[in-house]
């Protein structure tokens, strides 16, 4: 294995370094006691700087069963997501009634399959390729977002 240049010693050091602050303050509090990680400032810092991807913009949103922001499904229906340059991107959706989702997983062949319950949100990760969705229930209606809601 070849030796690490200077700045890759540098680089891990300061890697362990954040790990070893976050986990000291996921696990304590003032009075030394387990709180709530996301009370912490250096969790809620950390949480901004390696957060959550950014939205789909609806703009790169297509369905056939697509208006204004909401799916509606009479038995299935396929939401294509437009490639983009964002390297890791979701798109959050909210159903009315019981769903199954088929999608691949962003950098990935494999296929996802899940079944969502009423009411549950899900947030479904799209790479910069873009993905189609493929969306089956009964009768329903999704309301489609972005992962700040």
């Amino acid at each position: 294995m070849p030796a690490l240049t200077r700045g890759q010693k540098i680089l891990a050091a300061v890697a362990v370094l954040i790990v070893a602050l976050y986990v000291t303050g996921v696990a304590t509090a003032d009075d030394g006691t387990m709180t709530d990680p996301t009370d912490n400032a250096l969790v809620q810092q950390l949480g901004d700087w390696f957060g959550d991807p950014d939205p789909v913009d609806p703009a790169d949103l297509s369905a056939p069963c697509l208006t204004d922001g909401v799916l509606v499904i009479e038995a299935g229906c396929v939401l294509t997501v437009a490639p983009a340059d964002s390297d890791l991107r979701e798109v959050e959706l909210r159903p009315d009634g019981p769903l199954r989702l088929l999608t691949r997983a962003p950098h990935d062949d494999t296929i996802l399959d899940r079944d969502v319950p009423a009411g549950e949100p899900i947030r479904v990760a799209v790479d910069d390729q873009g993905v189609d969705i493929s969306l089956t229930c009964d009768k329903c209606t999704v309301t489609l977002g972005g992962s700040d809601g």
